[in-house]
């Protein structure tokens, strides 16, 4: 069989050189990034500097580089260019695009929308106001941009005082941010695969034991209540592709969902340690039935990040 050619974007993230060690054994891999000076750390790798996402240029950059390279599959790793994967895979039918539906998409990422949807279909419920919405109330709340990514523009807030200083210092119009109450409990990272025909091929929830803006410590931990609440996502909301929940399980034991992200997450590469092959699973199941259970990582494997000093000279 010959070995399948994948794009994949944000070569600066932490997900590598990981992630592309565990890869470069089956496909043959090609990364693009806005940041040139990655050629410099990764220099044996088929790295493509990129314009800026938002650029106008972007969806040509990638088009040409899929036409070039004979490209199969498309892993969009970046939110603000989902929509524009899902535009390129329109005009090119014959490239896979590893991505959930356009309009799960759109929904994830309006998190105003994602907290009314879940709390519509009885899957999670955490009280939340939009800014111009919400009259203060003595208490601790989260606020963050409506549409935003990782952890920016996400504070943790005790008074009025402090919500008018973050609209004046994060230069939000309160429009523009989700306001909501602080859930108390244990906070896990699920990382899942749901194909064409809405099937669960894997579930990995994930423990998270430090967090700074991205997961720094996790143990993958398997638990019923999760599993229960990730069916109903996909019953109502029929994602169809990889999808990262971010929740907190409460001491009274409910899940609160807080985000969606339609993409892989930075704990996918737990999945690639445990032997789970998320994209080869992914190419083998994701137009036909699956019959059989979710795959899930065994419990116990704990993912632990430390800095690393790197040194080359400038050009």
């Amino acid at each position: 069989m010959s070995r399948k050619r994948i794009l994949l974007s944000g070569l600066g993230g932490s997900l590598f050189p990981y992630l592309h060690n565990k890869l470069k054994e089956t496909y043959d891999v090609y990364y693009v990034d806005a940041d040139a000076s990655l050629k410099e750390l990764y220099p044996g790798y088929n790295f493509f500097p990129a314009p800026l996402v938002t650029d106008p240029s972007y969806p040509s950059f990638i088009k040409e580089l899929v036409a070039t390279y004979s490209i199969e599959l498309y892993a969009p790793l970046i939110d603000e260019e989902i929509e524009i994967a899902h535009d390129i895979k329109d005009q090119i039918p014959s490239l896979n695009l590893l991505s959930p539906k356009r309009d799960f998409c759109r929904l994830a990422m309006r998190k105003d929308l994602l907290m009314k949807a879940l709390e519509e279909h009885r899957i999670s419920s955490i009280a939340t106001w939009t800014g111009d919405e919400f009259t203060w109330k003595d208490g601790i709340y989260f606020v963050k941009p409506i549409s935003g990514r990782g952890s920016r523009g996400i504070r943790r807030i005790t008074s009025e005082d402090e919500l008018k200083a973050y609209y004046l210092l994060e230069n939000y119009d309160p429009a523009e941010i989700l306001v909501q109450e602080c859930i108390e409990g244990q906070e896990y990272t699920v990382g899942v695969l749901i194909n064409q025909t809405d099937d669960i091929i894997l579930l990995s929830s994930r423990k998270i034991l430090k967090k700074k803006g991205i997961t720094i410590k996790a143990v993958t931990e398997q638990n019923p209540a999760i599993s229960e609440a990730i069916r109903k996502i996909n019953q109502c909301l029929t994602p169809k592709g990889p999808i990262n929940v971010q929740l907190y399980i409460t001491n009274a034991g409910e899940v609160k969902i807080f985000e969606i992200n339609p993409r892989f997450s930075t704990t996918t590469i737990m999945s690639y340690e445990a032997g789970i092959d998320e994209i080869g699973l992914w190419l083998q199941h994701h137009d036909t039935p699956y019959q059989d259970s979710a795959i899930s990582p065994e419990d116990g494997l704990i993912l632990h990040r430390r800095w690393e000093n790197l040194f080359y000279e400038q050009r």
